[in-house]
């Protein structure tokens, strides 16, 4: 793990960037360095920037080539969380009807962020996603997952 100071794409300082070799990392170091990232804050808000990075670092070593690394930053001044995690495999992520083989992290992924995407370059992609770290309104029983967007799935 590294942390170094980045810009954010308004050139502010990021106060937390992190990186991780995901190939030297396990997830479950990853995980507390998410839970390490958003220190002051508790509830769903961590659960879900967990759940996300689980699902981005797991769909990384399942279906991405070496090498591979995540990153964790606070941008739009400490309002959301970006993880990213990069991977060299040139397959884009896909939505596909869930099954008992899988099919769910996108969805998740898609219900519990604010935005997310997939950058490619010439030589690897990475899978951003940004988490908003303000929710209000939260009961504790998961009220971002109660109504489900229209979801176009592959067969």
């Amino acid at each position: 793990m590294s942390t170094q100071p980045r810009t954010t794409e308004r050139n502010e300082p990021n106060p937390v960037d992190v990186t991780y070799d995901l190939d030297a990392t396990s997830t479950r170091d990853v995980r507390h360095g998410v839970r390490e990232v958003l220190g002051r804050y508790r509830g769903l808000t961590v659960d879900d920037a967990v759940l996300v990075t689980d699902e981005l670092v797991s769909n990384a070593h399942r279906h991405g080539d070496t090498p591979r690394a995540c990153r964790l930053g606070i941008t739009h001044q400490g309002r959301y969380l970006r993880i990213e995690v990069d991977d060299a495999s040139p397959r884009q992520p896909r939505r596909r009807t869930p099954d008992g083989s899988g099919g769910r992290g996108l969805m998740l992924i898609d219900r519990l962020s604010s935005a997310w995407g997939v950058q490619n370059y010439a030589d690897h992609k990475t899978v951003w996603v940004e988490l908003a770290l303000n929710r209000e309104g939260s009961s504790g029983h998961a009220p971002h997952l109660a109504t489900a967007r229209d979801w176009h799935c592959e067969d």
